[in-house]
């Protein structure tokens, strides 16, 4: 009999997991499968992406969470438990904490297969891994039968005690109302190195760098530059944008401030093929802020007439972004694009260093070491923001609302005719010729 598991261990088990998209009427949903290439049908892992322990679900996250925060590390730890440890296993039920500890602290020292030998991980990489993994394993251990309602997976080595609850505060988006839940403590401490991971993002972008990328963008992709707006002056990520269809755009016109929102509580189809187009992070209904909302309402406008010129409008789904091919944009093509305006940027900013222009530079310090990403903007829009209303909650409000239909949407809902004229000022210059033209005051 041992020779026979013997055997059958040298033969490789490649886990994987794959996103299934699925419209249901208007909208977008998706599925996630993983499999191992010994069967062609799901593996009841997959149970684990919908299930819920506790507070802890993973049902109704995006799609970027899932994959990036918790699917990534978890197909690396089965394909090293199956296949890479000095002791790998041909059943789940054989895992055992020293396992565990063995690809956490590998993953922590870059020595796992395909890595760089030597190369240390961030503390912030590692203790997501080990995040994940530490409930995916209380998951191993909790996950019942739905027949027989005995533990599904019987793990031999792990047992209840070897898992440990703290009580913490979880506090609403909202900020006025918090609670108490139990929160699962890591099941391992992997070894772990000091180094901490630097985002490659600016949080200190000035009025000067947003006005030239948008100058930028209407000379050289002008696709681009209502969602480098849309980022700036309405805190949207590149997932938003991407998801953006004219039905979604509420309450904008040319003579009101106020009213105006996007709604983005669902992802869309905007392609006859059915790729996804991206997959919006915080699913909710967006308000625009007054001060930002002619501004916005003038930029959408010259948006259409761009894709009028081009012969792209109307579009089957409503969508405003859209590729060369005239289908709608990806995240990825999205991004790819924006890229290369970064690089124009910083082309710009070192010719007028040249010119000894001041704005110039003071940014080429800012940007020496780092450089944009559309995230940068939705950085911009809470300090534009800030700088007009110094208050917490009507930052978080137009970052981060859920429902639009709340009671705090009244409180907010107040900004004064000179709250919205400074933050009016503030934006790119060459718009208030607009205004004037159009006969905004």
């Amino acid at each position: 009999m041992n020779t026979i598991i013997n055997e059958y261990r040298k033969e490789r088990v490649n886990f994987f997991y794959t996103v299934i998209n699925v419209p249901i009427n208007n909208e977008l949903r998706f599925h996630i499968c993983i499999f191992d290439d010994r069967k062609d049908e799901a593996h009841p892992f997959t149970q684990y992406l919908k299930d819920r322990m506790g507070n802890f679900t993973l049902k109704n996250k995006s799609l970027n969470t899932i994959k990036n925060f918790h699917l990534t590390y978890i197909i690396r730890f089965l394909n090293f438990i199956y296949n890479d440890s000095e002791t790998p296993i041909g059943d789940i039920r054989d895992l055992t904490i020293k396992i565990i500890e063995e690809f956490l602290d590998k993953f922590s020292q870059g020595e796992l297969p395909q890595d760089f030998i030597g190369e240390w991980r961030s503390r912030e990489s590692v203790e997501r891994a080990t995040y994940a993994l530490s409930h995916f394993v209380y998951w191993l251990w909790w996950k019942k039968d739905r027949k027989t309602n005995g533990k599904l997976f019987n793990l031999k080595y792990i047992k209840e005690e070897n898992f440990l609850f703290e009580k913490v505060m979880r506090h609403s988006k909202n900020g006025y109302s918090s609670k108490e839940i139990k929160s699962l403590i890591n099941i391992v401490v992997p070894n772990m190195s000091t180094k901490i991971n630097t985002r490659e993002k600016v949080v200190t972008l000035s009025e000067y760098s947003i006005s030239k990328l948008i100058e930028l963008s209407l000379e050289n992709d002008n696709m681009l530059t209502l969602g480098i707006v849309l980022g700036a002056y309405a805190g949207l990520r590149v997932g938003d944008i991407t998801q953006l269809s004219e039905e979604r755009i509420k309450g904008l016109s040319k003579n009101r401030c106020f009213g105006a929102y996007l709604e983005l509580s669902q992802d869309i189809i905007l392609r006859s093929d059915n790729i996804r187009t991206s997959g919006i992070k915080t699913k909710r209904t967006v308000p625009i802020y007054p001060g930002c909302t002619k501004a916005i309402y003038v930029y959408y406008q010259m948006h259409i007439e761009f894709l009028k010129a081009k012969g792209l409008y109307p579009n089957k789904y409503g969508a405003l972004f859209l590729n060369n091919n005239g289908f709608a944009m990806t995240s990825q093509t999205y991004l790819r694009r924006f890229g290369k305006l970064n690089d124009l940027l910083d082309k710009s900013i070192k010719e007028e260093v040249l010119f000894g222009n001041i704005d110039a530079i003071q940014e080429e310090e800012i940007l020496s070491n780092n450089k944009i990403t559309p995230h940068s903007l939705r950085h911009y829009f809470k300090q534009l923001i800030q700088s007009v209303e110094p208050n917490k909650r009507i930052i978080q409000y137009y970052l981060a609302h859920k429902s639009f239909n709340s009671q705090d949407s009244y409180a907010f809902g107040v900004s004064s005719k000179e709250v919205i004229r400074e933050c009016q000022n503030k934006l790119y210059m060459p718009i208030k010729g607009i205004y004037a033209r159009e006969g905004y005051k």
